[in-house]
């Protein structure tokens, strides 16, 4: 660029940007080399046969390029014998690490004598040496790909031969905080992922490797793969270049050994302990912390504790302190950035020591690749060392630069004056000079707690700082400083100097490394010599101070810097500045902003401005005189004058000034030669037009003559061509006649023949398929016979069991209530004193026959045991467990047969203590005789005086009546005060059923109660209470029931006859109730036995399948109402008044849930309140544990009205899709079936029709479900609470057959809501989609072609698609994206789960795809050029709307419409006809099928450019494929629409979000003015918890 004509920043501009266009990368400023990334693969470019040009030729001679540097610097090296070095600079992604290499390659080939065939070793090392420290010092950035993270400086040493004899490798401040922090999209190094991806199956169970999104120092950024790079590739890459340099491979293996340490090292985590300011490993590390303790050969302990703790030493000893969660996080990441660095430093150094340096070596060529100058929106530390190392090579770079100049100045021996240039000397002792920035740095680091603030105030108080130019504070900024470099003004923010400043080892983690039992880790790590104890160490007095040593990044890389300039200094330096063209890393984008910054930046243009300040332009006189000779045509004979003369002649008749003659160059100032071409263009110009005259006169005259000998031979010829053909025209026509007439014989015939063999194969195969379909159809109806004769068979079978089962319930419920009123009225013959004998007799039969009862359960146990003995080998997987079930059985009863026994005996001794009773009942009767007769003798003497005082009496008739009212009115209030205490002790008893049912949970949970044993404590409880109401006979009812409380071994053997009554006893399998809920034979015969249960156990065994208390209630009445006293009938009226109550109460409440649940009652946080609203009602209410309800029902055709009124509105369908989804989760999550099998049987029994949801008739819900009964009323005290395992730590509630088909129905609801709302979007967006398909036509294809071809006249080129009609956005894409818009809103606004919302999108598209994939394989309109444009219109706005939308709820949407998405690739694409048949399925339509490609292929029309579709080749391989795959499946080209429903059940318990549904609710306006539903503004997980406590 030195030969320009306009040497200044626009002209060198334009000549990089000119030959960047022309792949020419390569430009010279003098010797400086400018090298442009071109961001592509230039294979031409190089390679041994570029290398053969350039070998030996002298620089400039050649085009640019980096292999002529190389050899200029191996030419002087061998010609001066000194040593060179080669210095690439550039920012990151220009290409240095490249460059480098190919210096490196070409040197290392002049080293093996210009040879690759047997090189030996060390070449081939050093060559191998840049992947490996690729691998692990290169890392991807912003703005590169492979971004060097450290500065390398190779030396290639050569003997005096110029062979290679040995290299090293020396590097500078590698970015350690990369190690630790990441920022998106960058990655970490390269390294780790190649580990993660590229490791084997054992290594990575060997070093409990994970995917790199699992590792915290990975899954800092969204990056983890690189385009067209592998990581498995690059890690055997790695692998291979470590045997080649002569890493062995159990080095190998340590090395990565410690890269997997330093991921599992970021993994863990830290948690404050129970100290202030401790700090402790968390729980869930506890993996990461064991792998990276057993990869570093340490005790898990001892590395938690060299994390967590600080050891300082004082004068009485050292003090362990715990540190917090962040220092122990820093600690961590001290650790891991102290690992790998010393791990890079020994990677260096072994490479050194396996290529093995040369120390004898005369001379050597250095290559230095080093990071370029840097300037982010935020720069931190490594900016700051980076730019420094900058400063001073640039310095090297213009001082180098002025040299020359000067140097070939004086050499041509002309007049000079000094030219000024850039000194940057400044800026260096603003850094680098006592108390400069890094100085002051130091000095801070050494203080335990300065701050970035306090480093920040030092450097605004320091006046040898803040006194420079260079220095300035900025305005918006406290902690942050700028200093103005070469290449423009930084500014570098203070947060994180001081901490990437400090280079220290912790003295834990020394200690811990050195007890390592790894010897990789032990060496990595050596014992640091300890410092001399002088007095003037203050730090090492009695070893007081903090546990590790300081050292100063800053400093270190200063002095690496200064000792690699004194290295540059003793060599000859050749520069190579790396250009990034543009900032998207794309070939053929040319930046101009951006490469002048470079320029600037690599002080390219400074050295043209030297050059300019000079004499710019610097011409050989040969060259001068060969170019401007035509100014001074007239002196060219004269021979005496050479070229220096006549140089000077031109310059004199040109009349410039300034200019200088050297001897062997002509030197002119800026601007000259310009006036020097515009006078020889003039004259060229000139001289051009008088020549072009002369030749096109000449031209014109020898084609016109040229023309005319050329038609009169074209014409004899012509017409002897005409002849000729006249003459065979006639021969071929008879001849043709000839063969036309055998032709049509021949073809005639054949046909003939062929349809004759046709004919005769379809009739053959027309009768064998006639002959097979009859022969089927006799099958069928031998089948179907079969099936109908069984089926039969089966339905008979089943109405009889059915019916079976029907009366041996009714017998059982009329022996019952015989049973019952056989109670009742041996209970009112208990009460009379004279029948004591009676009821002593009836004690001794009931003894007996209990006795007879135990034997014949005993009997039916057996059988029972015998038969579930049959039915255990239909179980074989539960054979252990049974057998265990029936061990522990058979010790229960053992363990009840002795309570049993204790029973009896105490039984007996109540019938003692009656006997003696009743002998002294009959001794004081006896005496009551005697007297009574006594008293008649007296009273037959006193007759008379009775008689006389009958009058008397009469008269006191009166008194007497008056006070027997008295004493009666006495007895009813004490009759009513007996009723309230009675009331009392059955609301005690109703307290007590929670009781009742946790014991016989835990009877449940624990041992099993044979069915004989609870049969003997019923029989016991009723022979002690019979014996207590003999010898309480002559009480009141009221002081009955203190009897009872006062005994409570009778009161826990009450407890257990009430729950033996209940169908949900112990789950031993002989004791299952049968399968229609009925109570087993033998237990319907112990309750003929049992006294009158109280109300509350009456209504618990109506709840559990016997009769209902109003049914109980009535029976009595009816049967034994007259034999009842007056307390018993009040009492037993109350009770029904009580329950009547209740039933009215309930309905009232269910009516008002009714019409609740029926508007519109909106979400509170998300839950739907319906939804909640049912299912808290049903759960207080008890209404799933309920074996008959209406509610139900009721539910269900409330719900179904709804839908049905408003099918068409999508609102209306999310608002109840939301809530039946959530009540049905809330069904599935919170009830089981109960533990008998009654239900579970009723529930596989229930018919499955396939009817659909509706029925038969349309707009009414209860053709299918509806059923009759009523509800089982549940007690209106007490909060609901959850009872099993459910989600939110509640236990589950054992439903019963209506609550389980009630889930069923809500299932069937959300199947029938989900297509309604997809069919409602479907036949809204279906007239849009015809549309969507096929472009609409603004013009003819004539017109077009005609205003195609006035364009192309014209010079405008042809219209862009862009600006064509057919490619706008059509309003139809537009109405479907509103139309999806609008669904998408509604759903969101309605709460509707993400994963339904996922499922209908992506249903919907598949629609889409569907219809508009058909719609183009059958009309040919559509499958045209223009057409394709269109719809990919379309489907990029598509696109765009479901990423704005966001995965979470259109899911995998986009991939639905892969079909009509590489369809409309395919159309659309350029040069059809090249293509190959594996390029077009394997890459533009992997998903068509053969016959999809084929018929669009065929259908294919170019409306546009009128461009031709596939090959012939193509169509006829497509043929074929089509013709070997002829199957039923292959012949239908067009898709389905896929109308099933999408997920299942589980699907909504697995994916539903598991929101709050349990807490309070706000109660409806339509139920705030009854206090029955306050429940709903309750917790019901504390309710939950506080009815477990």
């Amino acid at each position: 660029m030195t030969t320009l004509s306009y040497l200044n920043e626009p002209g060198v501009l334009w000549n990089l940007k000119a030959r960047y266009q022309l792949d020419g990368i390569y430009t010279y400023t003098g010797s400086i080399l400018i090298a442009v990334n071109p961001f592509a693969s230039l294979p031409l470019l190089y390679g041994q046969h570029m290398m053969q040009q350039y070998k030996g030729r002298p620089l400039g001679e050649l085009s640019p390029h980096v292999y002529a540097i190389a050899d200029a610097a191996f030419k002087q090296m061998r010609k001066d014998s000194r040593s060179q070095s080669i210095l690439v600079s550039g920012e990151s992604g220009a290409g240095k690490t490249e460059t480098s290499k190919l210096i490196m390659k070409y040197l290392a080939w002049m080293g093996n004598g210009g040879d690759n065939e047997g090189a030996p070793g060390v070449e081939q090392q050093v060559l191998e040496s840049n992947p490996l420290l690729e691998a692990f010092g290169n890392a991807k950035t912003i703005r590169n790909d492979n971004s060097s993270r450290f500065g390398k400086f190779v030396e290639l040493q050569f003997n005096k031969a110029g062979r290679i004899s040995g290299a090293a490798v020396r590097t500078y401040l590698l970015e350690r905080s990369r190690v630790v922090q990441l920022t998106d999209p960058e990655r970490n190094y390269h390294i780790f992922y190649q580990l993660c991806d590229g490791a084997s199956s054992l290594e990575k169970e060997r070093w409990r490797l994970k995917p790199p999104q699992e590792f915290h120092y990975l899954n800092q950024s969204s990056c983890y793969n690189l385009p067209r790079v592998s990581n498995a590739d690059e890690y055997r890459h790695t692998r291979r270049a470590m045997t080649n340099v002569g890493i062995p491979a159990d080095e190998q293996d340590a090395i990565f050994q410690l890269v997997a340490t330093v991921l599992h090292l970021g993994n863990l985590e830290f948690t404050e302990a129970g100290e202030h300011d401790s700090s402790k490993v968390l729980e869930a590390s506890a993996g990461a912390l064991e792998a990276a303790a057993k990869l570093l050969g340490v005790q898990a302990d001892g590395l938690s504790r060299a994390l967590t703790t600080r050891t300082r030493h004082t004068v009485d000893g050292p003090i362990v302190s715990p540190i917090d969660v962040k220092a122990a996080l820093d600690n961590r990441d001290s650790l891991a950035k102290t690992i790998y660095s010393r791990m890079f430093d020994w990677l260096v150094a072994k490479i050194n020591t396996a290529i093995g340096q040369d120390a004898t070596a005369p001379t050597l060529v250095g290559v230095l690749d080093i990071y370029g100058f840097e300037c982010f929106k935020e720069n931190d530390f490594e900016q700051f060392c980076i730019n420094l190392a900058n400063e001073k090579l640039q310095q090297h770079f213009n001082q180098h630069v002025f040299k020359m100049e000067q140097a070939e100045y004086e050499k041509e021996k002309i007049d000079w004056s000094y030219i000024e240039f850039v000194d940057n000397q400044d800026v260096l002792d603003l850094i680098e000079k006592k108390y400069g920035v890094l100085d002051l740095l130091d000095e801070q680091c050494r203080f335990p707690k300065a701050t970035n603030v306090d480093f920040a105030n030092r450097l605004y108080n320091s006046s040898e700082v803040s006194s420079s130019k260079r220095f300035s504070k900025p305005k918006l900024s406290q902690t942050g400083f700028a200093i103005e470099h070469y290449a423009g003004g930084v500014g570098y923010k203070t947060d994180n100097f001081l901490i990437k400043n400090k280079d220290f080892v912790v003295a834990e983690h020394q200690q811990l490394m050195q007890s390592s039992d790894q010897p990789f880790v032990c060496m990595l790590f050596p014992a640091e010599p300890e410092a001399p104890a002088d007095g003037n160490n203050k730090g090492s007095r009695g070893k007081v101070g903090q546990g590790y040593k300081f050292s100063s990044v800053g400093s270190r890389f200063k002095k690496q810097l200064q000792e690699l300039m004194d290295a540059l200094h003793q060599m000859e330096p050749h520069y190579i500045r790396c250009i990034k063209p543009n900032s998207l890393n794309k070939p053929m984008l040319f930046e101009n902003n951006n490469v002048l910054h470079q320029l600037r930046c690599g002080g390219v243009l400074e050295a043209v401005r030297i050059s300019c300040a000079g004499f710019p332009t610097k011409t050989p006189y040969p060259d001068f005189v060969d170019h401007f000779w035509n100014l001074v045509p007239e002196l060219l004979s004269n021979e005496q004058l050479d070229d220096m003369a006549l140089s000077k002649a031109v310059l004199k008749k040109a009349n410039l000034q300034g200019y200088q003659c050297g001897l062997n160059k002509v030197f002119l100032r800026g601007g000259q030669m310009a006036v020097l071409d515009t006078m020889r263009t003039d004259i060229m110009h000139k001289a051009a037009v008088t020549i072009q005259r002369h030749v096109r006169g000449f031209m014109v005259q020898r084609q016109t003559q040229r023309i005319r000998r050329a038609v009169i031979k074209l014409q004899a010829g012509a017409r002897g061509m005409l002849a000729r053909a006249d003459a065979r025209r006639a021969r071929r026509l008879r001849a043709a006649i000839t063969i036309q007439r055998n032709v049509r014989m021949l073809k005639a015939r054949s046909q003939y023949l062929t349809v004759r063999t046709a004919a005769l194969v379809i009739q053959s195969a027309w009768r064998g398929h006639v002959a097979r379909t009859i022969a089927q159809d006799i099958r069928q109806e031998r089948a179907a016979l079969c099936i109908q004769r069984n089926w039969r068979r089966y339905q008979a079978r089943k109405a009889f069991l059915l019916y079976r089962r029907r009366v041996v319930r009714l017998q059982c419920a009329w022996r019952s209530k015989l049973a019952r009123r056989e109670l009742r009225k041996r209970r009112a013959s208990q009460r009379e004193a004279g029948k004591l004998l009676q009821d002593k007799k009836a004690l001794e039969d009931r003894l007996q026959e209990v006795q007879n009862i135990l034997e014949t359960v005993q009997n039916q146990r057996n059988e029972l045991r015998q038969q579930y003995k049959e039915e255990k080998t239909a179980r074989e997987s539960l054979e252990a467990q049974l057998a265990a079930a029936r061990q522990q059985g058979d010790a229960d009863l053992a363990a009840v047969k002795e309570n049993a026994q204790q029973s009896i005996s105490a039984l007996q001794s109540q019938k003692q203590a009656a006997d003696t009773a009743l002998q002294e009942s009959q001794g004081s009767a006896q005496a009551s005789l005697d007297n009574a007769n006594a008293v008649k003798a007296r009273l037959q003497s006193e007759l008379i005086m009775a008689q006389q005082k009958m009058a008397s009496l009469q008269k006191e008739r009166s008194e007497v009546e008056s006070k027997a009212t008295a004493v009666r009115e006495d007895l009813m209030n004490r009759l009513n005060n007996a009723l309230k205490q009675r009331d009392s002790a059955r609301e005690e008893a109703l307290l007590s059923k929670e009781e009742l049912k946790k014991l016989q949970e835990d009877i449940e949970s624990g041992a099993l109660v044979p069915r004989a044993a609870v049969t003997a404590a019923e029989t016991a409880a009723a022979a002690s209470a019979a014996a207590a109401a003999a010898s309480s006979a002559a009480l009141a009812a009221p002081a009955a029931a203190p009897s009872h409380a006062q005994d409570p071994g009778m009161i826990a053997q009450a407890r257990r006859f009430i729950s033996a009554a209940t169908p949900s006893t112990p789950p031993h399998p002989p004791m299952y109730p049968e399968a229609n809920g009925d109570i087993p034979s033998s237990t319907a015969l112990s309750m003929q036995m049992r006294p009158t249960p109280s109300p509350g156990v009456v209504r618990r065994l109506s709840e559990n399948g016997g009769l209902s208390p109003a049914d109980s209630l009535g029976t009595a009445a009816s049967g034994t109402l007259d034999g009842m006293s007056d307390v018993d009938r009040k009492q037993r009226e109350l009770y029904t008044r009580q329950q009547q109550l209740l039933r009215e109460q309930r309905t009232a409440d269910q009516e008002k849930l009714l019409s609740t649940i029926s508007e519109d009652l909106s979400f509170h946080h998300g839950r739907p309140v319906a939804a909640v609203l049912i299912f808290r009602s049903c759960l207080q209410w008890k209404v799933f544990q309920a074996d008959r309800t209406v509610l139900f029902d009721k539910i269900i055709n409330t719900m179904g009205s709804q839908i049905e009124r408003q099918q068409d509105n999508n609102a209306c369908l999310s608002y109840w899709l939301s809530n039946t989804v959530t009540l049905l989760y809330l069904l599935q999550r919170n009830i089981k079936p109960a533990s008998g099998g009654s239900y579970n049987s009723r529930l596989r029994a229930s018919p499955q029709q396939s009817r659909g949801f509706f029925g038969g008739s349309k707009g009414t819900f209860t053709s299918f479900f509806s059923r009759t009964g009523h509800s089982a009323g549940a007690s209106p005290g007490g909060d609901a609470s959850i009872h099993g395992g459910a989600a939110g730590h509640f236990r589950q509630v054992e439903a019963k057959y209506p609550a389980l088909l009630f889930k069923q129905q809500l299932d069937a609801f959300v199947q029938k809501i989900f297509p309604m709302l997809r069919d409602n979007v479907k036949k809204e967006i279906t007239p849009q989609l015809a549309a969507c398909i096929h472009a609409p036509r603004t013009a003819t294809t004539r017109n077009r072609r005609t205003r195609d071809l006035t364009t192309a006249l014209s010079g405008e080129g042809p219209s862009t698609p862009s600006g064509s009609s057919t490619t706008q956005l059509s309003p139809h894409w537009r109405n479907i994206l509103d139309v999806f818009q609008a669904l998408l809103a509604t759903l969101r606004q309605n709460y509707v789960p993400p994963f339904l919302v996922r499922k209908l999108f992506q249903q919907l598209f598949s629609f889409v795809n569907v219809q508009l994939f058909n719609q183009l394989l059958l009309r040919r309109e559509c499958c045209s050029f223009s057409n394709g444009e269109y719809v990919k219109t379309g489907l990029a706005e598509v696109e765009n709307w479901i990423h704005s939308a966001g995965k979470d709820w259109t899911g995998e949407s986009w991939d639905e419409l892969r079909y009509i998405r590489q369809a409309v690739t395919f159309l659309v694409i350029h040069q059809k006809h090249k293509k190959s048949l594996e390029e077009i399925t394997n890459d533009l339509c992997p998903v068509l099928s053969v016959q999809q490609l084929y018929r669009i292929s065929t259908m294919y029309w170019d409306d546009r450019y009128g461009t031709e579709t596939v090959s012939h080749e193509v169509l006829g391989r497509m043929k074929q494929l089509m013709v070997d795959n002829n199957t039923a499946a292959s012949h239908s080209f067009l898709l389905d629409d896929d109308s099933s429903i999408p997920f299942s059940l589980d699907d909504i318990s697995n994916l539903m979000e598991d929101k709050d549904m349990y807490s309070e609710i706000p109660v409806p306006k339509s139920l705030k003015d009854s206090r029955n539903f306050e429940f709903l503004q309750r917790d019901l997980r504390r309710t939950a918890l506080a009815s477990d406590g």
